[in-house]
């Protein structure tokens, strides 16, 4: 017989069960029984009578600053008070490692919690972190914090993605400011961009607040202001370690502020490097090349306001990505599922060992710039292990300095690393990844291609998943770091030495993209524009992907007047980087010139849009072209915008002046035409078109007077010749004056549309003079030609 269970007993049965369940799922998931606090719980216990969601996070990255040259982390020959007083207050991690020595790599890595083999930014410029990444600024914006960020260096513009998440990113860099456009050398003080973050918080007064300020002080040229550059110059790494304690100071000044509103016991405050500074170690001067500790092991300090956790110091290893899951658990909120770090918290609370982290860092500018090999390595707190060519293995205990490599020695260590390091990506990639490139061409545009000179052959010679012998770069620094002189010989305008290092690189290996480019860029600041697409080729026969060469050969193209070529360029940097608004500006200029006005407002107003914050000259040349196109109100509002973003614009005042004409006013033409010679004397255009109109208003002396100074700024200009020569006959003097200049324009230009006019004036000087039959020769020169220039523009 068949035993029933009573319903009154069933339900007691699965009440039990259910209890059970909730009890395990409280001490498994959520620790708050069995003496397993969560970490909400725990912070709660820290910081009580606060809440995790009461607090503030200021966060601040130190660019290119290493560890060891911190006071708290053993440094004796620097000042670094605040950060010092952070960590006695907070958690100094001793053995935080970056994950590229690279900025914007790094940075892209610490606001995702995610290896660059997973949120694909590998290198500085023509990477973009993608709206698919969960940044921690999201994470806390969705939860109600207000965001904000302060940038000193253009390298972390907004442009590149890492924006997303900030409801304010002050980037805004005036590129008119800057002899030299790059990543490296648009930067601002730090003083600007604590002074931007104060404004920003008067005005605000955010409730919560999550501030991220990146201080770029510490990068070169290393020019710390008074008076750390008195009180540093002198010792080795002295102006370096300047720059670092003028930072230092930045931070106290924004941290005193916070504790007199009597926010800093309700803030968080991180300061972190994003990467180091190799200062000649392994005979790299900066960094970004090699993966030593010198460039990856980075300040991390963590204070929480909290008495009980204060001073400790954790000798784990640890890295950057693992700030975004600490910060989320700090503050009570979940961390994303695409997040690959690990929360520090059970390190500060001490409930998890240390001796079992590992830290990843790579760097993939040597194969992308110079096509040699990549690096990629594993760190723990007391091995290195860096895959290359020739692979790695440093005994950190015994080697801080990394110069004995024991992989040979350590065999069985450096396979576990091999595999671990195998193991590491096989698990963390990204699908797809690797493989990220610029679109693929078609078979029609591949062969327009290669007819016009742009590629070499049908595969780049530096895909990652490319394989056989890659230069290590340990072999390669010397040629490296010559390079990089030849680039400060060229910024420097010393081009003939930048040129004579360059060949002496490319003798020994030709294969050196970079080289090839410098020099190419050389080629086009001396206006040899044949040689510089001679350069370009070169490259792009060992990487036809190469975007920076095919950008300078089609400016070289664009400089020979060979359009088509340049069109065909500038259309192919735009597949390869279709965010890059250089393109669209260029080609702009191009169909402006060549008067396809449609195509010209369409690639300007579409360079704008990718860029609106660095669009002056987009905005200049697109009021050019709506004013052929006579579209008077619209080229008005684009020249005007323009000049408000960046007041000192060539040719922006002399496209006021031609606009104002069309409109009928001289009196504002000519005060635009005024504006313009008041900021750029040499405009050779605008003194020619003032002059005109002192012409037209019987001024005729003030009309000599600006046609002089067209023909000083501009000995070419045929028809400022010729004008000048009629303004002398119209004044009734200087005839052999005249002539000499009308001789002048005529052998300048002498199929030009004014040219007529020099005919004409060389008639009416005979007359004057008596010389009838060499009046009756000009005057029936200027009368075919002018026939001759009417029947062409009727054809």
């Amino acid at each position: 017989m068949t035993r029933r269970i009573r319903p009154s007993l069933f339900l007691v049965i699965l009440a039990g069960i259910a209890a059970v369940a909730v009890l395990f799922y409280l001490v498994q998931v959520k620790g708050f029984l069995m003496g397993k606090k969560g970490p909400a719980a725990e912070v709660g216990r820290w910081i009580a009578p606060l809440k995790p969601s009461d607090l503030n996070v200021l966060f601040f990255t130190l660019d290119t600053t290493r560890a060891d040259h911190i006071g708290c982390y053993g440094y004796p020959l620097i000042k670094t008070p605040n950060i010092d007083g952070l960590a006695a207050e907070g958690i100094l991690f001793q053995n935080a490692t970056a994950q590229c020595p690279l900025t914007l790599p790094s940075h892209s890595s610490m606001f995702t919690g995610s290896y660059p083999f997973f949120h694909g930014v590998r290198d500085n410029g023509g990477f973009y972190l993608e709206e698919d990444q969960v940044t921690l600024a999201e994470v806390l914006r969705q939860a109600g914090w207000a965001t904000s960020a302060f940038i000193g260096a253009f390298v972390l513009d907004s442009r590149w993605g890492v924006n997303q998440g900030f409801d304010y990113y002050y980037d805004n860099f005036d590129f008119a400011k800057y002899k030299k456009i790059s990543l490296d050398s648009v930067q601002r003080e730090g003083g600007e961009v604590i002074k931007a973050f104060f404004e920003w918080f008067e005005k605000n007064a955010p409730p919560r607040f999550f501030s991220w300020i990146h201080l770029y002080d510490p990068h070169t040229p290393y020019e710390p202001p008074e008076p750390y550059k008195t009180q540093y110059e002198g010792q080795e790494y002295g102006l370096y370690d300047g720059e670092i304690a003028y930072a230092d100071s930045l931070i106290g000044r924004v941290l005193e502020s916070l504790r007199e509103k009597g926010l800093l016991e309700k803030t968080v405050v991180v300061v972190v490097g994003d990467h180091g500074e190799s200062l000649g170690e392994h005979h790299e001067s900066s960094h970004g090349f090699f993966i030593y500790d010198a460039t990856v092991s980075v300040p991390m300090i963590i204070r929480i306001p909290s008495a009980e956790l204060r001073g400790k110091t954790i000798a784990a290893q640890v890295q950057n990505i693992d700030l975004m899951p600490t910060l989320c658990e700090i503050l009570g909120l979940p961390v994303p599922k695409a997040v690959q770090g690990q929360s520090l918290l059970p390190l500060i609370a001490g409930r998890k060992a240390e001796q079992d982290r590992e830290a990843y860092s790579e760097s993939f500018y040597p194969r992308y710039h110079y096509g040699w090999s990549e690096l990629k390595s594993l760190r723990t707190s007391r091995f290195k292990f860096i895959l290359a060519p020739r692979p790695e293995l440093y005994d950190l205990t015994l080697d801080p300095r990394e110069r004995e490599n024991v992989f040979g020695r350590e065999s069985s260590v450096a396979e576990k690393f091999v595999r671990q390091l195998e193991r590491l990506e096989e698990k963390m990639s990204r699908k797809g990844v690797e493989d990220k490139g610029p679109q693929q061409l078609d078979d029609d545009s591949r062969e327009k291609l290669m007819a016009l000179g742009y590629i070499g052959g049908f595969t780049s010679g530096a895909k990652l998943n490319q394989t056989g012998n890659l230069g290590d770069p340990k072999d390669k620094i010397i040629l490296y770091n010559k390079i990089k002189m030849a680039e400060g010989a060229s910024s420097n305008r010393e081009y003939e030495d930048a040129l004579t290092m360059l060949d002496q690189v490319i003798k020994q290996d030709p294969g050196i993209m970079e080289a090839r480019q410098v020099r190419a860029n050389i080629y086009l600041q001396l206006d040899r524009a044949e040689e510089a697409a001679k350069e370009c080729k070169e490259a792009l026969k060992i990487d036809p992907e190469y975007n920076a060469a095919v950008f300078t050969l089609a400016q070289a193209y664009k400089k020979l007047k060979r359009y088509d070529e340049a069109i065909a360029g500038f259309e192919r940097a735009i597949q390869l980087d279709p965010r890059d608004p250089k393109p669209h500006v260029n080609l702009g200029e191009i169909f402006l010139e060549t008067k396809d006005l449609d195509k010209a407002i369409a690639h300007l107003e579409e360079g704008i849009s990718i860029d609106p914050e660095h669009s002056s000259l987009a905005h200049n040349n697109l009021g050019a072209a709506l004013l052929e196109k006579k579209m008077l109100e619209r080229a008005e509002k684009e020249l005007l915008q323009a000049l408000e973003m960046r007041p000192r614009i060539p040719d922006a005042h002399y496209n006021l002046g031609l606009l104002y004409e069309e409109k009928g006013d001289p009196k504002r033409a000519m005060e635009e035409y005024k504006k313009e010679i008041e900021i750029h004397p040499g405009a050779d255009p605008a003194h020619f078109n003032l002059a005109l109109l002192y012409g037209k208003l019987g001024l005729l002396r003030e009309q000599v007077y600006e046609l002089k100074e067209a023909i000083d700024a501009n000995q070419g200009f045929a028809r400022a010749y010729l004008f000048l020569a009629k303004a002398y006959l119209d004044l009734n003097e200087n005839f052999e004056e005249a002539m000499g200049l009308a001789k002048k324009g005529l052998e300048l230009d002498p199929e030009a549309e004014s040219a007529p006019l020099g005919h004409y004036v060389l008639a009416d000087i005979y007359n004057r003079l008596g010389r009838l039959a060499e009046y009756s020769t000009e005057l029936q020169k200027g009368r075919a030609l002018e026939q001759k220039i009417k029947g062409s523009k009727g054809s």
